[in-house]
């Protein structure tokens, strides 16, 4: 049979056409096993041992030991190598730092545009007798002129300023509490609001007639009168002390030698009259004491009189959108509900 009967044969004739396909399909099979076959031996075979010179050049990698997603001919996952692989190739975790994690729920303050930085001197006037004779005098007082910021009023004349006196004895004035109270006294809605600030009470020297102010300007406390509750109480306390020391100097001694070191000791005598004038020393000590103390704690007080005038140093910032009516009361509020809880 030669080439022309064999293609003559394959092209018209049944049998011959299903042979050609079938020679065909077996050819075909075969070059796709041999791929797939050339394909898996790459996969599975391990790479060749590198040079401890490339080794130390090249990036270490770590395996995790988690099997491949080849769906071709992945092998089973093994338990236990899978496990010990895993936990003597992967890196420990990294150590947790430090870290204080909190949630600050105090919002940004922006003050108003009604508003007056911090330190304004607001000028006052005394409309009652400040006296540190008791604990917790008032201190009430009147604005005298209107606080003005960039154009807008801020505190007008004539608003009421609250506050409560402390004794300070070292300088013989009055000082303040850090704790004040601006109410409004107006004819427009504002009338009887009120405003919480922290400031200080300055004392004010101020001459309007020539425009000048005195040294102690702007010195802290109110500076008064001293006034002293008894004023024969120096000369009881001179005159005590020394019929004590006339007593002591009455009283008969005599001398005698130190075996130690051979010095002369005067020293009393023991007779009535020795212990009368003891006793009686004794007594003028103790009374001139009293005396001492009286002088100490109410020997004296300050007494500063309505129409003294002061200046209100504020420290924070004034912000006129705080004023409302009732302020005291709702601040009263909010403290008792901070307080802890026996």
């Amino acid at each position: 049979m030669n080439a022309r009967e064999l293609g003559h044969f394959f092209k018209n004739t049944a049998v011959g056409s299903y042979l050609l396909f079938g020679i065909g399909v077996v050819i075909f099979g075969a070059l796709v096993y041999g791929y797939r076959t050339y394909s898996t031996h790459q996969v599975d075979s391990p790479p060749p041992p590198k040079q401890a010179a490339q080794t130390n050049s090249q990036p270490i990698t770590f395996r995790s030991g988690i099997p491949s997603l080849d769906l071709r001919n992945s092998p089973p996952p093994t338990t236990a190598s899978a496990t010990a692989t895993a936990s003597a190739t992967v890196p420990p975790p990294p150590r947790a730092l430090p870290l204080s994690l909190y949630n600050d729920d105090s919002p940004d303050f922006s003050p108003s545009e009604n508003y007056a930085p911090y330190g304004r001197l607001i000028p006052c006037e005394t409309i009652i007798t400040i006296d540190s004779a008791r604990i917790e005098t008032p201190i009430i007082g009147f604005v005298t002129e209107d606080l003005y910021h960039n154009g807008r009023l801020i505190i007008p004349a004539g608003a009421e300023v609250h506050g409560k006196a402390q004794t300070d004895r070292s300088r013989e004035r009055i000082a303040s509490d850090n704790q004040w109270y601006v109410v409004w006294r107006t004819t427009d809605q504002m009338n009887g609001a009120e405003l919480s600030l922290k400031g200080i009470a300055l004392d004010m020297e101020r001459n309007y007639a020539i425009g000048t102010w005195a040294l102690t300007d702007g010195s802290a406390g109110l500076r008064g009168d001293v006034i002293k509750t008894d004023n024969m109480a120096e000369i009881k306390l001179f005159a005590a002390t020394f019929l004590s020391a006339v007593a002591s100097g009455l009283q008969d001694t005599q001398e005698t030698t130190n075996p130690w070191t051979g010095g002369l000791v005067q020293s009393s005598l023991s007779s009535p009259k020795n212990a009368a004038l003891q006793a009686t020393s004794s007594v003028i000590n103790e009374y001139a004491r009293q005396i001492s103390d009286a002088i100490k704690r109410d020997g004296f007080y300050v007494r500063v009189p309505a129409g003294k005038q002061f200046y209100l140093y504020v420290t924070q910032t004034i912000d006129l959108d705080e004023a409302q009516k009732g302020q005291s009361k709702v601040k009263e509020i909010n403290s008792k509900e901070k307080a802890p809880r026996k």
